[in-house]
């Protein structure tokens, strides 16, 4: 059966050169992968090292699954059962890890969720903990996959599969749920679990093993999102003037700070130590931020003199400093760019 037709992207590039220097590239040539719909706050996008992109696009009333490479989109065709789909990861081979739906609508609460690994043109849909509903979040070049999953008894826990092995991470001791988001290539695992039966740490799996990653400075809850080849960590967490983006490297959670107003979030780091994610600017205003050399800045100044693209989050950051992020023109729907340093 084939799960795929191949479209055009629709891509634009400006290379006028930057209004201010910044610490990042002075250019970034501007890829428009097109409309990103919108799905919820824990669905992201992800970018390999080649500047591959696995993310998810609107096609016949449907939400599917897609790839961009080099200026061309491969779309994840219906699985039958299955009329939504979502890429969520990729690794340096181009498999791509994700998740998809029994309904029409994407988040009906009702459906079944199943998770799937894309490899060599074929998928792969992950059998999960025993339960109804099973999503992948991350995947490793060794082809890794985690996320989370629902036991028997409806419980929510961490997984890890490879091939047609699934293992429950577990939970903390005195928790009821864990998610796992990300996977490095030496294995350590990253995501969240609650330390109660309701307030949500930021853990790691390391050798199968779960450790509480603890909050920020007289913080409560936190959630670790991605990692890198170095081991550090970045996430989110409270704090006593709100949510603020981590870095957690050596044993110590560092409050990254924000754009000027609550929330910050971090979505992703390279082995450089970039990172990025997203920052209330001012009320309700959202921008994509990168931190970098141990500030945060926002990452429109980057962009070339004269463009009108606002950018709203950044996603992923690979270590060609390439950025995935959602933007929009004044009062648009939101699109999926792929920025590159020049």
């Amino acid at each position: 059966m084939t799960f795929f037709r191949a479209c055009t992207a629709l891509a634009q590039e400006d290379q006028a050169p930057a209004a201010t220097t910044t610490p990042a590239a002075a250019t970034y040539a501007i890829d428009d992968l097109g409309l990103l719909a919108a799905i919820a706050d824990d669905v992201t996008v992800s970018l390999n090292r080649d500047g591959a992109v696995a993310y998810w696009t609107r096609t016949a009333g449907a939400v599917h699954a897609a790839l961009w490479r080099g200026g061309h989109t491969t779309v994840i065709e219906d699985v039958p059962g299955f009329p939504n789909n979502i890429a969520h990861a990729i690794n340096r081979h181009g498999d791509i890890a994700g998740w998809m739906n029994t309904s029409g609508n994407l988040v009906d609460s009702l459906s079944t969720t199943r998770g799937f690994v894309l490899r060599g043109g074929r998928i792969r849909i992950i059998p999960g903990l025993g339960g109804r509903n099973t999503r992948l979040n991350g995947m490793n070049d060794r082809g890794m996959a985690v996320g989370a999953a629902n036991t028997q008894t409806g419980a929510r826990h961490a997984f890890v599969t490879l091939g047609s092995s699934v293992t429950d991470l577990g939970t903390l001791p005195a928790g009821k749920a864990s998610a796992a988001y990300a996977i490095n290539n030496a294995g350590v695992i990253v995501g969240t679990a609650d330390i109660d039966g309701k307030a949500e740490h930021a853990v790691s799996w390391v050798n199968r093993k779960i450790v509480d990653l603890g909050t920020l400075d007289h913080g409560r809850v936190s959630s670790a999102r991605a990692i890198n080849e170095r081991g550090q960590i970045v996430g989110f967490g409270d704090t006593p003037d709100g949510v603020h983006a981590f870095l957690y490297a050596d044993g110590t959670m560092r409050d990254l700070g924000t754009l000027g107003n609550d929330p910050s979030e971090a979505s992703g780091i390279n082995n450089s130590g970039e990172i990025v994610g997203a920052s209330n600017i001012t009320g309700t205003k959202r921008h994509a931020f990168l931190w970098r050399n141990g500030q945060m800045t926002d990452l429109n100044q980057f962009l070339p003199k004269g463009s009108d693209w606002i950018l709203l989050n950044a996603f992923s950051i690979n270590d060609r400093g390439q950025i995935a992020c959602s933007a929009r023109h004044k009062n648009e729907a939101n699109h999926l760019l792929l920025l590159t340093p020049q």
